[in-house]
């Protein structure tokens, strides 16, 4: 009996050192595929190029949407179909102006999205500078009629660029509607930007605040931040000269774009990859979030061109609307439920093209040790893949999430390092994404989408 059980106990190991190999080995099947067969860079030489930025509710985001719906129509996916979502359409208008009016010195500026517009002939106003906008209160009666400026500089000492972008975020999305409410007739925000050089400004989202005045509100640049606190220093009564024509254009109808690739064993049970489809209007919303929509697209590519069937269903999904309201993830989450699906994982890919890394894990801690323990070591070992953290589950994962709070979740994270340089600006182009980096990433998506197809049932076990 003895001597049987050591047997067994061989068998198994044996089985165990087979069946982990083999994982080893498709992996590095699906990073050859991908270096050398990948499309997810000449996908996004389309998507950039012939149709360019995608504000939700425009006709480049309908764009957009038709011609991702007809690249997945050419893959031997199930089903490929739109999920109507309405959407609020805001058009940023006419070039915004911005400059110091005693020097004409001018200030690189971009309206916040969702902005209202100044008038005509624009606004001219004295400037009141804070860092934080909890200082606010302390200038009382002094804030109307001005201009608030919030120069927060960007913390580089953090190497976890997210964070240092999250410290400052809500004074973009909050600071109009707190300056409003002092009386202020426009805001201006230091951009969100890792470099003090930088003299792009970034756009990104802001709200208003129903019962109080709304405001414009711009970006500006980092190099025309600490070029207005400088001359303020100089001279308090500095006025400046802002001029925006955005405006809100009504609701409108669009889609998310979804795709099914049909399990063989569990057909029912789903696991959801993607991204938002949808950019801000300036730049070509290359690595926000064209990598991310190729990337995710060309990792299902890859595993079907290696002949791979899923046990699990696969379903890509294309989200419209992230960046000013993420109405596509709502109703992507309020469909499923309604609908009573099995949304077992969940992987999101929306923070740039950059070298992989690893991903954010949304679960228990057990279940997170587990990936840690079994699938880190395939990833780190020959793939310089090795961040496996418990975490966000991305934006638009976050908010259908919430319907689903069992659904083991997964965040893409590449490289941090320069993606706020050009996140949200008029740099976010093709040319500046590298193709072995966005394929590599490609890899390391297929890899996990494959991981948790095989074994999701063991995870934490």
């Amino acid at each position: 009996m003895k001597g049987m059980f050591a047997a067994l106990i061989l068998i198994a190991s044996h089985a165990c050192a087979v069946y982990g190999q083999t994982d080893s080995v498709m992996m590095e099947r699906i990073y050859t595929a991908s270096f050398e067969q990948g499309q997810a860079y000449e996908y996004l030489r389309y998507l950039t190029k012939k149709i360019g930025h995608r504000i939700a509710g425009s006709q480049k985001a309908e764009a957009a949407v038709q011609w991702s719906k007809s690249l997945m129509e050419n893959l031997p996916f199930e089903k490929v179909y739109l999920q109507d979502v309405e959407v609020p359409y805001w058009e940023r208008g006419k070039q915004e102006q911005a400059y110091v009016v005693t020097t004409g010195k001018p200030l690189q500026v971009l309206a916040l999205g969702g902005s209202v517009a100044t008038p005509l002939d624009g606004l001219e106003a004295e400037v009141v500078e804070v860092e934080l906008l909890s200082d606010l209160r302390k200038h009382g009666d002094a804030v109307a009629g001005k201009i608030v400026f919030v120069n927060k500089p960007w913390d580089e000492s953090i190497v976890e660029t997210g964070v240092a972008y999250g410290l400052n975020s809500s004074q973009r999305s909050r600071g109009p509607a707190e300056a409003a409410k002092l009386g202020a007739v426009a805001y201006l925000f230091r951009s969100l930007s890792s470099s003090p050089d930088d003299d792009f400004p970034h756009t990104g989202g802001t709200r208003y605040v129903a019962g109080i005045d709304s405001i414009p509100a711009f970006a500006i640049s980092a190099v025309g931040a600490t070029l207005l606190s400088q001359t303020l220093k100089e001279d308090p009564s500095t006025r400046v000269h802002l001029a925006n024509q955005s405006k809100w254009k009504g609701t409108v109808a669009t889609h998310n774009v979804v795709a099914e690739w049909k399990g063989t064993q569990f057909p029912d049970q789903i696991i959801t990859i993607g991204g938002h489809i949808d950019s801000w209007d300036v730049g070509e919303g290359a690595h926000d979030n064209g990598t991310g929509t190729m990337g995710t697209l060309d990792a299902i590519r890859t595993l079907m061109r290696l002949g791979y069937k899923p046990r699990h269903t696969i379903r890509l999904v294309f989200y419209m609307n992230e960046e000013n309201g993420v109405h596509g993830a709502v109703k992507y989450g309020e469909q499923a439920k309604a609908n009573g699906e099995q949304l077992i994982a969940a992987i999101e890919s929306d923070a740039g093209g950059f070298a992989p890394r690893g991903f954010d894990i949304k679960s228990s801690a057990d279940k997170v040790a587990w990936i840690q323990q079994h699938w880190k070591p395939l990833f780190e070992q020959k793939f310089w893949v090795s961040r496996f953290l418990q975490g966000s589950p991305g934006v638009d994962s976050g908010v259908w999430g919430a319907h689903f709070p069992n659904t083991l979740m997964f965040n893409f994270r590449p490289d941090p390092h320069r993606y706020f340089d050009i996140h949200h600006t008029a740099k976010d182009v093709f040319e500046a994404v590298d193709r072995r980096e966005l394929q590599s990433g490609v890899a390391a998506l297929a890899s996990l989408l494959y991981l948790l197809d095989q074994h999701i049932e063991k995870v934490g076990r």
